[in-house]
C-alpha cells in the first residue's frame, strides 16, 4: 500500500481527495448545517427543512450538468478539456470562501445560494476525480487505490476537524472571538482545497476526456452486473447523502450535542472511516468490489435503522462511529467497481450517467426528509427515510442473484 504512494500521480490523486473533502466534512456534514439552522435562521425545525430543500436543489442542478455531458456525447464534440473541470474547481473555492460574509444578521436565503453553488461545483469536481482514477491505476490495483484515496479523504476531513476543534477550545467562553472561528470555516475550506487539490489538476492540464456516442454508453449499461449495480447505487446513494446532509442536525437537535462535540464526533467518525477504507480496500481487488458494497449496504441498513430507536447519547456515539467505518468503503468500492467494468474511453460518459442518477436520487432523499419533518414536525421520524433507501437498494442484488 505504501509503495503506491511513491508514485507521484497516485499520491497527487489521493491528495486531491484530501483537499476537497474539507467541503463535505465541514460545510455539508459537521458544521454549516447546524450553524445555519441555529444561528442564521434561528429556528432549528425551519432551518433543517430549508437545508434539506437547498441540498435537493443542488443535486437537481448538478444532475442537469451531467445530463448535458451525456447530450454532448451525441453531438460532434468528442472530448472535454480539463479546463471544464478547472472552472468548477475554482467555483468551489470561491463560493465556499464567500460563506464568511453571512451571520445571524444576514438574510437566511443568501448563504443557501452559496451552499447550492458549492454543492454543484463539488459534484462536478468529484466526477473529475472519479474518472481520473483510470489515469493513475491499473485494473488490478483500482480497488486498493480507490479505497486508499477515500482514506486520504477521511484523513483530510479529520485534520480539518481537529484544526477547527482546537481553535474552538482556545476561544471557548469568548463570545466575541468564537463566532469568528465559525465564519472563517468557509475561507479555510477554500484555501485547503486549493493547496492540496491543485497539484493533481495541474498534472493533467494537457489531458482530454473522451465522449463516446450515447448509444455506446447505453450498451455498457444493458442488463448486466454493471446495470443492476447502478440501479442499486441509485437508491443506496440516497441513504449516504442523507447521512452526510443531516448528521450534524440529528446529533445536535436529537441528542443535544454542542457544536464542539459534533466536531469531536466527526474526528472519531473520520478515524473509523480511514480504518474501514484501509481494511476493506485490501479485500476489494481480491474478493470483488461488488461484495464489499453489499456488505456495507447491509450494515448501514441495520445501523441507520437502529438510530430511530436509540435515545442514549453514548450508544448514539458508538453507532455513528460504526456508520463511519462502512460509509467510506461503500463509495470507494462503488467507484472501483465501475472503473474496472468500463473501458477507458467510456469512463466519462458512464460516470456522468452514474453521477446523474445519483444526484437525481439525491434530490429524493433530502427532499423526503425535509417533507416528513415538515408534516410530522419530528426530526426523529425523518430519520426513517435513510434505512428505507438502503433496503430498496438490496432489491437489484436479489434480482441479479435470481
Amino acid at each position: 500500500m505504501i509503495s503506491f504512494l511513491k508514485n507521484k500521480k497516485v499520491r497527487d490523486w489521493c491528495l486531491f481527495d484530501f483537499g476537497i473533502s474539507s467541503f463535505p466534512t465541514l460545510v455539508i456534514t459537521f458544521f454549516y448545517g447546524a450553524f445555519y439552522a441555529r444561528h442564521i435562521v434561528g429556528d432549528v425545525t425551519e432551518g433543517t427543512s430549508l437545508w434539506g430543500f437547498s441540498l435537493s436543489l443542488g443535486s437537481l442542478l448538478a444532475a442537469s450538468i451531467f445530463l448535458l455531458i451525456l447530450f454532448i456525447s451525441s453531438s460532434s464534440l468528442r472530448k472535454i478539456n480539463i479546463k471544464f473541470f478547472a472552472v468548477f474547481f475554482f467555483i468551489l473555492i470561491m463560493s465556499s470562501s464567500s460563506l464568511f460574509f453571512f451571520n445571524s444578521e444576514s438574510n437566511k436565503y443568501y448563504p443557501l445560494v452559496l451552499v447550492v453553488l458549492s454543492f454543484i461545483a463539488f459534484e462536478v469536481v468529484n466526477l473529475f476525480y472519479n474518472i481520473s482514477l483510470d489515469k493513475v491505476a491499473t485494473k488490478t490495483s483500482k480497488g486498493l487505490i480507490s479505497n486508499l484515496g477515500w482514506g486520504f479523504g477521511y484523513l483530510g476531513g479529520l485534520l480539518t476537524l481537529l484544526i477547527v476543534l482546537i481553535s474552538l477550545k482556545f476561544t471557548e467562553g469568548n463570545s466575541q472571538v468564537t463566532p469568528s472561528i465559525f465564519l472563517l470555516i468557509g475561507p479555510f475550506v477554500g484555501l485547503w482545497t486549493l493547496i492540496f487539490g491543485y497539484p493533481h489538476l495541474s498534472s493533467l492540464k494537457k489531458s482530454y476526456f473522451y465522449l463516446p456516442l450515447i448509444k455506446d454508453t447505453l450498451k455498457e449499461l444493458k442488463p448486466s452486473s454493471l446495470g443492476w449495480f447502478i440501479i442499486s447505487y441509485f437508491f443506496f446513494n440516497n441513504g449516504v447523502v442523507c447521512i452526510f446532509a443531516f448528521a450534524s442536525m440529528f446529533a445536535s437537535f436529537l441528542f443535544g450535542l454542542s457544536e464542539s462535540e459534533i466536531l469531536l464526533m466527526g474526528v472519531f467518525i473520520n478515524l473509523s472511516g480511514i480504518f474501514g477504507c484501509l481494511l476493506l480496500g485490501r479485500f476489494d481487488d481480491r474478493l470483488g468490489s461488488e461484495k464489499c458494497v453489499l456488505l456495507c449496504v447491509i450494515m448501514l441498513t441495520l445501523l441507520s435503522g437502529s438510530l430511530f430507536l436509540v435515545k442514549d447519547t453514548q450508544l448514539f456515539w458508538f453507532i455513528a462511529i460504526l456508520i463511519g467505518f462502512f460509509i467510506g468503503p461503500i463509495q470507494a468500492s462503488s467507484r472501483s467497481f465501475i472503473s474496472k467494468k468500463v473501458k477507458g474511453n467510456n469512463q466519462l460518459s458512464v460516470f456522468s450517467f452514474y453521477s446523474f442518477l445519483g444526484n437525481i436520487c439525491s434530490v429524493m432523499g433530502p427532499l423526503a426528509v425535509g417533507l416528513l419533518i415538515n408534516i410530522t414536525d419530528s426530526i426523529r421520524l425523518g430519520m426513517l427515510i435513510i434505512p428505507l433507501f438502503f433496503i430498496i437498494s438490496l432489491i437489484p442484488y436479489t434480482i441479479k442473484i435470481k
